[in-house]
């Protein structure tokens, strides 16, 4: 399961994930209010499944799981997270009380939601794997606070644990999403070396540490 449906990043991951023999759904990012129901692709993407989450439900987060784990014959085995917050350069005097508000409910308590209903599904079937990739770009206040919500996140996993779930995450720093997806299937396929850290990618450089 793969996250947000239409990112050039997701799109490079499924491919890649194809070749790899896995079968993927994605989860594609909706509003409050629109018609929230699982749908298939065509021609080639037929088999893919694509599932509505709205990072302002927590309702829809565990919904989201299950549509998935129905879609995909029951079982999810691996969820992989592409957060790319808004880049919009607008100052902080200027933001609105309602942007700051959504910023971080969609993007702190929204995301972290997701990853928890995927953990503990996971942590019920004996076992998972979990990729959370944090694009780095030049951003403003609301989009940094985002981002750094996200990182944050993957600290704090990472100090106390994750049981039974492989996490790993990722600052993705190469804007290359075909080698990114390469490298992602290949960290889903063997235990991450650097377990307990953030790895930034670099493209052709490959992994390097914080």
């Amino acid at each position: 399961m793969t996250v947000p449906a239409g990112s050039a990043r997701v799109e490079a991951f499924v491919a890649e994930a194809r070749v790899s023999g896995r079968v993927t759904a994605e989860l594609r990012i909706v509003e409050a209010g629109e018609v929230k129901v699982a749908e298939n692709g065509d021609g080639d993407e037929a088999e893919l499944a694509s599932v509505p989450w709205n990072p302002l439900s927590f309702a829809s987060a565990r919904a989201a799981v299950i549509e998935a784990e129905t879609a995909l014959d029951g079982s999810i085995d691996e969820l992989v997270v592409f957060a790319d917050p808004p880049r919009d350069a607008v100052g902080i005097a200027e933001s609105t009380p309602k942007a700051i508000e959504r910023a971080a409910l969609e993007w702190a308590a929204g995301y972290a939601e997701l990853v928890r209903e995927a953990c503990r599904r996971f942590d019920e079937k004996g076992g998972g794997a979990l990729v959370l990739v944090v694009v780095t770009s030049e951003r403003g206040p609301l989009g940094a606070m985002a981002a750094g919500a996200l990182l944050g996140l993957a600290e704090g996993m990472m100090a106390v644990g994750t049981g039974s779930v492989r996490f790993a995450a990722i600052r993705d720093e190469s804007d290359q999403p075909d080698l990114l997806a390469r490298q992602i299937v290949k960290t889903l396929g063997e235990p991450a070396r650097d377990q307990g850290r953030i790895l930034r990618f670099g493209g052709r450089s490959g992994f390097f540490g914080r």
